[in-house]
């Protein structure tokens, strides 16, 4: 309790300190907004957010997400007809704004229907033999099926997310704070932080079962896999001075 008393008054302090300096340099996210067509077996395909993400940022906060697919069977064949994985994909791109440019997506996600049960903290591979630091959650959605919204279906969904600055990653929103504040105190840079989630539904004991989909073992490999890809290739590694 005091050592968290501690924490909340130094973090305290810190924004206090930060809104008393003059303009900052601006620093960018080692992590890209852009987001391939396609990627392996994957096809991406680009979508907005929505006005409940808009509306809880700050205007100058950017966005890229998709609509991830891919063949099971890892066929990139038209006339494949065979079950597919589908993902959900986000990147967010904070302004300046300290106080709400960029959030944990546990914050957002109520808003699209999920309902998180479980979280933790995990590490996901990426091409080369480097290893980030992850959060994993678990979580049910209730996802409308008419216009009025009276009718729903519910999905258990696990999603994994990690923040990107220029030079860290982390899994941890207020490991990221207090880096951003110490960076403005101390060097006088405003990071743009970014953070990067991958989405899947799956087949478990709380939503509606569908054929297609995997259970959750298939469904957190899978997720891990597609983020692993795409940090490999979204983040500039050689602005990292090391993951975590």
């Amino acid at each position: 309790m005091k050592r968290g008393l501690i924490l909340l008054g130094v973090l305290v302090t810190g924004l206090s300190a930060v809104f008393l300096l003059p303009d900052f340099k601006t620093t960018n996210s080692a992590l890209s907004l852009t987001i391939p067509k396609q990627m392996a077996a994957w096809t991406f395909t680009e979508g907005e957010p929505t006005k409940e993400e808009r509306d809880t940022l700050a205007k100058d906060t950017t966005f890229a997400k998709a609509r991830c697919e891919r063949s099971r069977s890892g066929s990139t064949s038209y006339f494949d007809t065979g079950p597919k994985d589908h993902a959900q994909l986000s990147i967010v791109m904070s302004g300046i704004d300290l106080a709400n440019s960029i959030h944990r997506p546990e914050r957002c996600m109520p808003a699209q229907g999920h309902e998180i049960y479980g979280s933790a903290t995990t590490l996901v591979d990426v091409r080369g033999s480097k290893q980030l630091p992850a959060r994993r959650l678990l979580s049910v959605q209730e996802i409308p099926i008419d216009e009025l919204g009276k009718n729903v279906i519910h999905r258990e969904a696990v999603t994994y997310y990690f923040f990107v600055g220029s030079e860290q990653i982390t899994e941890n929103h207020t490991r990221r704070t207090l880096i951003d504040i110490k960076d403005r105190l101390m060097k006088g840079e405003a990071q743009r932080w970014a953070y990067i989630s991958v989405t899947m539904w799956f087949n478990g004991d709380l939503g509606d079962k569908h054929p297609d989909l995997l259970d959750l073992a298939g469904a957190d490999r899978v997720a891990r896999e597609l983020l692993g890809e795409l940090a490999a290739k979204n983040i500039a590694w050689e602005q990292v001075k090391q993951p975590g």
